[in-house]
């Protein structure tokens, strides 16, 4: 079963679904995270062993992509890290919470320019998660949460200068696509300006319930 966590740059995604995996795997229940960058420098992952083992750098280069191939090389990577394990590794049995999956990227892209109907063409190839979470933020929350710490330029429309203005400006309109998709699609919105625990606890609460509606 496939849960995935999304939302725009600053909205918690990691941190959220560490902790509910955490969270969820002391309770009983066997839950992995699965994030993009796990196919770097990872034995898991045989087919990408090729990759320089550096994440920072990794995503360094694909910013400097032309948009097309950034994201489909995107697509290419959340998919591995979800198909493409070694047997032992890719245990079919669990709970898979994804962290960001295709959405945020997809979004991102399509404010850089690509067509919409496009990218959700190729993204409706993509296997399908059960439930989608939607850690809505707004961007001048997310400003908070990040300035002084690890803005790039790719979250702030390529301004190399990572301003605030440019940074709220290209995270609404991420959030835009966001929201038209959470609509179109019937996502669970959770507010993540909430505090952390209770977040956390909304994570794990869905999922369990998710995982208990499975068994039956």
């Amino acid at each position: 079963m496939i849960v995935s966590l999304v939302g725009s740059d600053g909205a918690g995604k990691s941190t959220v679904s560490r902790l509910a995996t955490e969270r969820l795997f002391a309770a009983g229940t066997r839950a992995e995270r699965v994030d993009r960058w796990d196919i770097i420098d990872n034995a898991d992952y045989p087919a990408t062993l090729f990759m320089r083992p550096d994440v920072l750098n990794t995503r360094i280069c694909v910013a400097e992509m032309p948009s097309t191939s950034r994201f489909l090389f995107l697509m290419w990577s959340v998919t591995h890290a979800l198909l493409g394990r070694t047997p032992e590794a890719g245990r079919p049995d669990k709970v898979t919470l994804l962290d960001g999956y295709w959405m945020k990227h997809a979004a991102g892209e399509i404010v850089y320019g690509l067509d919409s109907a496009w990218v959700e063409g190729v993204v409706s190839g993509l296997p399908r998660s059960e439930q989608v979470i939607y850690l809505r933020l707004d961007p001048h929350r997310a400003w908070e949460r990040k300035v002084g710490r690890d803005v790039v330029p790719y979250e702030c429309g390529m301004d190399p200068e990572c301003s605030r203005d440019s940074f709220l400006t290209h995270q609404s309109r991420i959030l835009g696509v966001l929201d038209d998709w959470a609509e179109q699609f019937g996502w669970l919105t959770v507010d993540a300006g909430e505090p952390l625990d209770e977040v956390v606890g909304r994570v794990v609460s869905t999922v369990s319930a998710l995982s208990t509606t499975e068994q039956r």
